[in-house]
């Protein structure tokens, strides 16, 4: 079946929670999926519908619940939406969040920069 924001040949593979990758960057993904998912669903059904595709999709990959729920709502934090998204307020979220400013990377200079890495 094709969906809104894949390809037919989709797979729900995402980095595994159970793998030996920091915390931080197993956290990003439901936090980034779930963004991406509100930036592409330009209705409120359309974005419940991916949102709990995405939810089966870590859920798959052994995320739990508890981590899923805490980054869906960190992500929505991040741009002041403090309440859950709805119908009614779903489009002015959605357009919240597609109107942030990005933030300008940093350069940086390697040949003169170490990266330490602390497990």
């Amino acid at each position: 079946m094709y969906d809104s924001l894949s390809k037919s040949s989709y797979e729900p593979y995402y980095l595994s929670f159970n793998s030996i990758h920091p915390l931080h960057m197993k956290k990003n993904i439901p936090f980034a999926k779930l963004l991406r998912t509100i930036r592409y669903c330009s209705t409120f059904q359309t974005y419940l519908n991916e949102r709990e595709k995405l939810r089966m999709a870590l859920l798959v990959n052994k995320y739990s619940n508890k981590i899923i729920d805490e980054q869906f709502n960190n992500a929505l934090l991040k741009f002041g939406i403090n309440e859950s998204l709805t119908l009614i307020n779903y489009s002015r979220s959605r357009q919240k969040i597609i109107d942030f400013p990005i933030k300008e990377k940093l350069l940086v200079n390697y040949d003169k920069t170490i990266f330490v890495h602390f497990v």
